[in-house]
């Protein structure tokens, strides 16, 4: 079942603006690059998404995708359009916010005025992908730093040059004392002992009888103590299981508005499939949720542990 958020996902990417008839337009808002004093740094130049509630006419934009897309006409487009900007409006008169993927979320806090703020890490495929802020340091700062920089390559040349210099010591002793060794050897005398004693005769080797040798064979240990000790492998450790333990507040990973699409939605997420539970509030919203309790702040915890793929979940109160 498609929807209109992924649509809007997708003109955002190649447009600054994007109208919801009837209900407003999302825009795209460049900020220049420019020198922040009170951290120190360049920030890089940045796109970021605003909400205007007074363009809200129909510019065709939005249907248009869903026609190509979807292989739908132009009026049944223009009525999905229709029939989901009323849900967006009764969601956000009974539960006070709308999720907008993974855009950011509109939000009233009187039931009538519109806002809408954007996630952070959301850049609506910034041109300026890539440039990162950078840190300028005083001058005061960056000659210190080559002071300190200056002294320590001074000191490390000095540490090498005393280490030359007793290398250098070394070796002369090793060839004085070589020398030495060769002179002592060379100025010996050989004294050679000519006594006939020394030279062969004929005279026959007795032979003796051969005694009885007695071997030392090693025993052989024990079966217990040559067998190799094998170590017991190391217990896995337990998975983390996600919280329900009933409350009011929930940690909610979508919303939709027919129990047949959050269905479907858990039918795409596998990994999660198991842990989620489908609670509908009202007769146009369902919430799909993985954990549930009266501790707030256990949620939030939850949350930052969820996998990859889940980082527009929320905590619904």
């Amino acid at each position: 079942m498609y929807t209109i958020i992924e649509h809007i996902e997708y003109l955002l990417t190649s447009h600054d603006c994007v109208v919801i008839p009837g209900w407003g337009a999302l825009v795209a808002q460049y900020g220049e690059s420019h020198y922040n004093p009170a951290s120190g740094m360049i920030e890089r130049p940045r796109r970021e998404l605003g909400f205007n509630t007074s363009v809200s006419h129909n510019d065709g934009l939005l249907a248009q995708s869903l026609v190509r897309r979807e292989g739908i006409s132009y009026d049944e487009a223009m009525r999905f359009v229709t029939q989901s900007v009323s849900a967006f409006g009764q969601q956000l008169s009974q539960v006070g916010e709308v999720p907008l993927g993974r855009l950011g979320y509109f939000h009233s806090a009187d039931g009538k005025h519109i806002e809408f703020t954007p996630f952070n890490h959301v850049q609506s495929n910034d041109g300026y992908f890539g440039l990162v802020d950078v840190k300028l340091r005083p001058l005061a700062e960056s000659k210190a730093r080559a002071e300190a920089q200056a002294a320590a390559a001074a000191a490390l040349t000095a540490a090498t040059s005393r280490r030359g210099a007793w290398s250098r010591a070394i070796q002369v002793a090793a060839s004085v004392l070589v020398l030495l060794c060769l002179t002592v050897v060379l100025t010996t005398p050989v004294i050679v002992n000519r006594n006939h004693q020394d030279y062969a005769t004929l005279n026959l080797p007795t032979v003796t009888k051969p005694q009885r040798q007695v071997l030392d064979v090693p025993q052989p240990e024990s079966a217990a103590a040559t067998q190799p000790e094998v170590a017991e492998p190391a217990p896995a450790p337990a998975s983390q299981l996600l919280l329900d333990e009933g409350g009011s507040s929930l940690l909610v990973v979508a919303s939709f508005g027919t129990e047949q699409q959050a269905e479907a939605y858990k039918q795409m997420h596998p990994d999660l499939a198991d842990k989620m539970q489908v609670l509908r509030m009202s007769s146009n919203v369902c919430y799909v949720y993985v954990a549930r309790s009266s501790n707030q702040s256990h949620l939030y915890s939850l949350r930052s542990s969820l996998p990859s793929g889940y980082e527009d979940s929320w905590v619904k109160p």
